[in-house]
């Protein structure tokens, strides 16, 4: 204990001889909050939903500058091709344990992002510069890329990353012109181990795949639960799942082999690249174009897709990928 708050105390006191020096400045972070950082952000440390958090940091570059792991319910694999060193960085947080906040402060960051403002609110008590990032709304995305912008003095990989954004989904919407209705299937996001409809992000991105999304009933909710039952009454055209242990549960379930998408082979793993495409994730704009391809086929090929996947994470991952690991990502997670 008495280390910890030595720890504490000395990191205070750097900071306090930062400013004094004139090498500080002080931020607004998504919540409102001023926070005081270094001049130059050299080492970082992703706190919460850390393979999201992480993602946004691969498209400024960052990856050498994250400064711990991934906890091990949280690994996936393609953040460690983005990131190959994070394989040797400390795991400072697990679902079992908590936070090991005496492991962040002895890795001395210059910036911790969080997306709780408990959390956030923790590591500050402690003198850490914590920064919490929201992404609650669809557009949040964009002022979340400007704020790191802002942070790690690389605005104009940000205001790229919003024309990529804003282009990529007029292009999407351009390309289904008015569908119809009638043509837009019936789609269920799932998370069928729990029956539940795990992120309401969805409700953004099946729309604007071209699709109807059977739990957008303008909720609030983060999540929504509902029974096996429900799911059958609402016999989505188009079933979409987080990993392929859940595709082969829904396929071998006989109570669901009369729904469309079960009968007609259209249930589907989410892709998964820095993150489950399906979520929050950097990848959003893929996330559209890859709906569109599933949804109407006709419109989107799958060569038009992997083309978009190849030019997005050499624009903003720095990485080429092959044939094969498009692919893979395009396959989904095997779960964990």
């Amino acid at each position: 204990m008495a280390s910890h708050i030595t720890r504490i105390i000395c990191f205070a006191a750097a900071l306090l001889a930062s400013a004094v020096a004139g090498e500080c400045r002080t931020i607004v972070d998504m919540e409102g909050r001023s926070v005081t950082l270094p001049e130059k952000i050299s080492r970082i440390v992703t706190v919460g939903p850390v393979p999201v958090l992480n993602g946004f940091l691969f498209a400024f570059g960052r990856q050498q500058a994250i400064a711990n792991g991934l906890p091990r319910e949280l690994t996936r694999k393609f953040q460690f091709v983005f990131a190959p060193d994070l394989a040797t960085r400390p795991i400072v947080q697990s679902s079992a344990s908590g936070l090991a906040v005496e492991d962040i402060v002895a890795l001395r960051p210059d910036l911790v992002l969080t997306m709780d403002r408990a959390m956030t609110d923790k590591l500050a008590s402690l003198g850490l510069p914590a920064v919490l990032l929201k992404w609650r709304e669809p557009d949040d995305i964009k002022k979340l890329m400007g704020l790191l912008g802002d942070i790690l003095d690389q605005r104009n990989i940000a205001a790229e990353y919003i024309r990529y954004f804003d282009a990529t989904l007029a292009r999407i919407a351009s390309t289904l012109g008015a569908v119809a209705e009638s043509k837009r299937p019936r789609v269920l996001y799932v998370n069928y181990r729990r029956l539940t409809q795990p992120h309401r992000i969805a409700e953004w991105w099946i729309p604007r795949g071209g699709g109807r999304s059977l739990t957008d009933d303008g909720r609030n909710e983060e999540s929504v639960t509902f029974s096996l039952e429900q799911l059958i009454a609402w016999d989505p055209q188009v079933l979409i799942v987080a990993d392929r242990g859940e595709l082969d549960l829904v396929m071998a379930e006989p109570r669901l082999r009369d729904v469309a998408a079960v009968r007609s082979k259209r249930a589907h793993v989410a892709p998964a690249g820095a993150h489950l495409w399906a979520n929050r994730t950097i990848e959003q704009p893929l996330t559209v174009l890859w709906a569109a391809s599933i949804l109407h086929p006709e419109k989107f090929a799958r060569e038009m897709l992997e083309s978009e996947m190849q030019s997005f994470y050499d624009r903003f991952f720095h990485i080429s990928l092959s044939k094969e690991q498009l692919d893979e990502i395009l396959a989904g997670s095997p779960g964990r």
